[in-house]
């Protein structure tokens, strides 16, 4: 049986508007003006709140911050350190100008899990 629609469309936030709704918890400001502005609700505020520290410690550990203005949610990659030394890869090349396609960049992952020796599959 569906559940009832309330009228509310589902909102996804991002990593950032997560964390400004953090400061402005702290700041003790309304979860009713907070609600209204971003268009959820309060059961989502308080998971919010409730991930708080969760999602300050990810912040200040993540060199990209324009990723956290996209990525919705906080799941750390399933094979850390390839996920780590194509990143470090990416950003080489990148400082270098380099212009990286998808294409290369799924080469390049599975160049790394195959030098790494990882034992988990690829999923790509």
């Amino acid at each position: 049986m569906p559940k009832e629609d309330k009228g509310r469309k589902r909102k996804g936030l991002t990593l950032k508007q997560k964390l400004d709704i953090c400061q402005r918890l702290e700041k003790h400001e309304s979860r009713h003006s907070i609600m209204q502005q971003y268009g959820c609700s309060s059961s989502t505020i308080y998971d919010i709140k409730k991930q708080s520290e969760k999602l300050k410690t990810f912040f200040t550990k993540t060199e990209d911050n324009k990723g956290m203005e996209k990525r919705q949610t906080l799941r750390p990659a399933k094979l850390k350190e390839l996920d780590r030394a194509l990143f470090e890869w990416f950003k080489l090349k990148r400082s270098e100008g380099a212009c990286i396609s998808g294409p290369l960049l799924t080469e390049k992952a599975i160049e790394f899990h195959t030098k790494l020796g990882i034992q988990e599959p690829l999923c790509l």
